[in-house]
């Protein structure tokens, strides 16, 4: 963090250059914030915190962060770095029993106004260890009563800079707690320095919350090494993002999946009016630096590489510094998640699995409970993904980019729209295939009983998930309306003879190599009309080739939970048999590997 403390030394009472600014709810600049006005205040937050705690330590001072995207994100940040603290960024929409993990071994809590009003909502018992003090954050008031300018530290030594949660096996709150290092944070920013041209990041726009792990660690620090400035959204991210970045001219900013259909529109409308896209869409001559993560569906990047919007997509895992791969503007692979960066080494297991190596790892802080998701065995972490990697180093994810926990519920954006279609098409029969449909099938089944007609048949290949579904349908009533199977593939094409043999509604959640052989076994079943859902990296691929060819089906992206890819059947489906294999002349699927699950 060394270059980072240079930029601040020389800057930090520089009044005139911006660090935050906040847009306004009209599209202009709300709020200014020097670089002088914010490090004075975190001058002010270092000596507030640090006080009456001079004495030895066994370990640096450990600070919880609730902070909404606001000023008092930066001023926190760089108070920490002066101290040589370790924050615990909570993360938006975290509930108490993450925040409490998080929180249960700070010295102090320090909260901004959002941050306050969270810990209300999580009522009088709140997450906080005993006697755990709160300071309140609020950057004019720590500037005024700072008795000085900005001290930055000469102490050389590495120290663990953050502490994340990751996802664990039993849902969110259960996973181990790991400490990136301020060292391997440094490497992590000169590799992304290294990809893109000099001042990529002085203007920086916030579309993803400041809390989010990659966010944490990278969102300040890119911005000072560009000696530029975050530009902090009027409010709610997302889709109503898109047009306060005409006035914000970003030249980077992050693509979440409601941000990108936002862009694809107004794009469209441009386009048609004969407007430069760049200028409509973000006030500048040139496109921006759009990156995101692997939650952007493929089709959606295609999209909007169309419209001459390309989206440099890369994985993100907090267990390696956040961010382990990324497609830059000098090589890109859509569909991929790019090459890794120059101080990650990978390797792939005996069945596929990414391995990881290199300066990034982290320190897994919760040993003792097992509870960490992922191993360190040699030397390399196993990540829990199943990936490619092709002859140019570009990887491949062939699983879910996110671990699903066993039992978590379907997201009640996607539950709400599978019984919406369920109530609205009153399909006579619904198939769903793959280890993600087991909770979807509550939603489905629930529409056809609402209904009083239909039937869903779920094909689960796991035998323990196929028995958790039933346990959970007998449970709820459900049995009249829907069923289990313990199948793969090759039993979508051959339905039970109390069964209908038209499908008006598949919804596949299910491997990316599965996928399109799961629709092909589908497709002499398929009438016109029918719907085709995948659910995140479902789509992706040869099975966006097929939907997406304009031939069959009309298909788009939908940006609900991971990303859905919707297709309408357009044509009758072939005859049975008519394709050996599936496959049709031109299309040429990845064959799924015969394993006991189809998740």
């Amino acid at each position: 963090m060394r270059a980072v403390e240079a930029v601040l030394h020389r800057h930090a009472e520089d009044p005139d250059r911006p660090l935050v600014e906040v847009a306004g709810a009209t599209g202009r600049t709300a709020a200014v914030h020097p670089y002088r006005e914010i490090t004075r205040a975190a001058r002010c937050l270092g000596d507030r915190l640090s006080a009456g705690r001079s004495g030895v330590r066994r370990r640096p001072l450990r600070i919880g962060v609730l902070c909404g995207d606001t000023p008092e994100f930066a001023v926190t940040e760089l108070a920490l770095l002066a101290l040589r603290a370790t924050g615990c960024p909570v993360p938006p929409g975290a509930s108490a029993r993450t925040a409490a993990g998080l929180l249960a071994e700070v010295d102090a809590v320090v909260a901004d106004a959002p941050g306050r009003a969270r810990l209300d909502a999580w009522g009088p018992r709140g997450v906080l260890p005993p006697g755990c003090p709160v300071t309140p954050l609020d950057t004019a008031e720590l500037a005024a009563a700072a008795t000085g300018p900005y001290r930055v530290t000469t102490d050389p030594r590495d120290w663990i800079c953050k502490v994340l949660a990751i996802p664990g096996p039993d849902g969110p709150g259960s996973g181990a707690r790991v400490g990136v290092r301020g060292h391997a944070v440094a490497t992590l920013l000169d590799s992304l320095r290294a990809e893109v041209p000099p001042a990529t990041f002085s203007r920086c726009a916030v579309t993803l919350p400041l809390s989010t792990p990659v966010q944490a660690v990278t969102a300040v620090p890119l911005a000072v090494l560009d000696r530029g400035c975050l530009i902090l959204p009027p409010g709610e991210t997302g889709s109503a993002a898109q047009p306060w970045t005409v006035s914000a001219r970003p030249t980077a900013l992050a693509v979440t999946p409601a941000l990108a259909v936002a862009f694809v529109c107004a794009a469209r409308v441009a386009r048609r009016e004969g407007r430069p896209i760049a200028s409509a869409l973000f006030g500048t001559d040139e496109v921006p630096l759009l990156w995101c993560g692997a939650e952007v569906p493929d089709s959606l990047q295609r999209e909007l590489d169309s419209l001459r919007l390309p989206v440099y997509a890369g994985l993100v895992l907090p267990e390696n510094t956040c961010l382990v791969s990324w497609n830059t503007p000098a090589a890109r692979r859509t569909g991929t998640v790019g090459r890794p960066l120059a101080h990650v080494r990978t390797g792939l297991g005996a069945d596929g699995e990414l391995l990881l190596s290199g300066e990034g790892s982290t320190v897994d802080l919760s040993p003792e409970d097992g509870r960490s998701g992922r191993a360190v065995v040699d030397g390399w972490l196993h990540t829990g993904l199943r990936a490619a990697i092709d002859a140019d180093g570009f990887i491949h994810l062939v699983g879910p980019a996110r671990p699903e926990a066993p039992g978590e519920p379907a997201g009640p954006e996607i539950g709400r729209l599978l019984y919406s279609l369920v109530r609205s098409m009153r399909p006579q029969a619904v198939v769903g295939f793959g280890g993600g449909i087991a909770d979807a099938l509550d939603q489905l089944a629930a529409g056809a009983r609402a209904n009083g007609t239909g039937r869903i048949t779920g094909f689960l290949p796991d035998p323990r998930r196929a028995a958790a579904a039933r346990a959970r349908l007998t449970a709820l009533a459900l049995t009249r309306w829907a069923a289990v199977r313990e199948a793969g593939v090759h039993g979508l094409g051959r339905p039970p003879p109390d069964e209908p043999a038209a499908v008006d509604l598949a919804l596949l959640d299910c491997r990316a190599d599965l996928a399109l052989p799961a629709l092909t076994a589908l497709e002499p079943r398929l009438r016109p009309g029918s719907i085709v859902i995948a659910v995140g990296r479902a789509a992706t691929g040869p099975y966006l080739d097929r939907v997406r060819d304009g031939e069959e089906y009309l298909s788009i992206a939908l940006p609900v939970g991971p990303g859905l890819e919707v297709s309408t059947r357009l044509t009758p489906g072939p005859a049975p048999g008519s394709f050996h294999g599936g496959t049709r002349p031109g299309v040429r699927p990845t064959a799924p590997s015969r394993q006991s699950s189809g998740e």
